[in-house]
């Protein structure tokens, strides 16, 4: 019965595995086919060929690492704030907090665009950037991970003279590894998938980052879309590889607590 169970497992997790790669697999496969065969003219095109390609690839790069940093500090001093410290109506501030993560984008598109044309931020990359900065998830993440830190060893440095910042540079911030580098991989890659934000917020088509200028493509270049599709997930498979570990901690860190 035992065995009957881990081969029936086993097969299922095949199964999942082969799903999950098949369309990978066909778009690698694809981009390398073209009318006449075997070509690598597009891979050409995008990586050597033309500068537009690699030059939107790394504005949407540039723009997703402002993102993540932008949020990751705002997401310290939030978190450490609501782990940390003890004032009134914190609980249903955090409450709030929770509240706007189960928000989809769609309904804060509107809002967002007001307060953004009154700011005089539409059609340019501050509009892409500043709302992803306050997006919710990070703060919650990092509050997880800094109510893991025991309060004796923030006693401790406070009492040896380290001031606040010194303190979370120094004590908190090493002890919450994994909480950081979740919070800064979700960031980054919820900016690199963004589709409706440039879409609402921007009217130059230059000023598009490389998730949604893809859609524009014209049909005849379905093998050019290919190669920029490897292009897109480069990124993200890079991060997934290297930090899938303090990724995977991070989000049990913040499902157990």
């Amino acid at each position: 019965m035992k065995r009957s169970r881990g081969i029936f497992s086993g097969a299922a997790a095949v199964v999942l595995v082969f799903l999950c790669l098949a369309p990978f697999a066909f778009v690698l496969l694809r981009s390398f086919l073209t009318g006449h065969g075997v070509d690598l003219r597009s891979y050409y095109d995008v990586f050597l060929g033309s500068p537009q390609y690699l030059f939107r690839f790394w504005k949407s790069l540039g723009m997703c690492g402002c993102i993540a940093a932008g949020q990751l500090a705002v997401s310290v001093l939030a978190g450490w704030g609501f782990a940390k410290y003890r004032f009134k109506g914190r609980d249903t501030l955090f409450f709030l907090l929770m509240l706007l993560m189960v928000l989809p984008v769609q309904v804060t598109l509107v809002p967002d665009y007001i307060l953004l044309h009154d700011l005089g931020l539409l059609d340019t990359y501050a509009a892409l950037i500043l709302p992803s900065i306050f997006l919710p998830l990070g703060a919650f993440i990092l509050t997880q991970s800094f109510q893991a830190v025991p309060d004796a060893i923030v006693d401790s440095a406070m009492l040896d003279g380290c001031g606040i910042f010194r303190m979370l540079m120094w004590v908190v911030l090493p002890m919450s590894k994994s909480g950081l580098v979740c919070t800064v991989l979700l960031s980054f890659l919820d900016g690199w998938n963004m589709v409706e934000q440039p879409i609402a917020y921007l009217k130059d088509f230059d000023q598009y980052p490389l998730s949604v200028a893809l859609a524009y493509r014209p049909p005849a270049d379905a093998t050019i879309q290919l190669v920029c599709c490897i292009l897109v997930v480069l990124p993200a498979l890079s991060l997934f590889t290297f930090f899938n570990r303090e990724l995977v901690e991070g989000i049990v860190l913040a499902e157990v607590k």
